[in-house]
């Protein structure tokens, strides 16, 4: 099955954006003393760099090649709210992040015409962000409560920002905007 440079764009994307989410995480796991929170974070990290490595290993799979790409999802984050300064911003931005996602990824994987290897990684994927979605959803619900619901006005900002990003991005590359 033949894939489409335009696909191939999006997978490069995809393979960038998941690697930049794991080197953020991992960075602010170095500066964490809560072992719980580092446990979460480091793992959170790891799988989120293994997941750009399976984008490399789809899209040689499919007769592509690996593009540096500097232009992220989390770029498009910074350039609209700025630059991340607590571990609650990037932890609830990450909850933003996964929710997309995970919306996508399953939108993605249901259109016709998709090359099978793609929509398998892309429904692995899917299942491997349930874990990230439960953890850093109960971690923030924690902080939400303990800060009289600063962090639900957070997310409401960074969803805002989500949808127009993410609008900006379909048209970019050519998708319909999953539900």
């Amino acid at each position: 099955m033949e894939i489409t440079r335009q696909e191939l764009d999006r997978l490069n994307f995809y393979a960038a954006s998941e690697l930049h989410g794991g080197l953020v995480l991992g960075r602010l796991a170095r500066g964490v003393r809560d072992a719980s929170l580092l446990g979460e974070l480091l793992r959170h990290s790891a799988e989120e760099v293994e997941h750009a490595r399976l984008w490399a290993r789809t899209i040689a799979a499919v007769g592509g090649r690996i593009r540096p790409v500097r232009d992220t999802y989390q770029r498009h984050y910074a350039r609209l709210l700025g630059p991340p300064g607590s571990v609650v911003q990037v932890l609830a931005l990450t909850q933003v992040f996964e929710r997309r996602v995970y919306r996508h990824f399953l939108h993605h994987a249901g259109m016709a015409g998709v090359h099978p290897r793609v929509r398998e990684t892309l429904l692995r994927m899917v299942e491997e962000e349930k874990h990230h979605l439960s953890w850093v959803k109960g971690w923030l619900d924690r902080e939400d409560r303990r800060r009289d619901g600063e962090v639900s006005m957070l997310m409401r900002r960074f969803e805002a920002a989500d949808a127009r990003i993410y609008g900006e991005l379909c048209e970019r590359f050519g998708f319909r905007r999953a539900a």
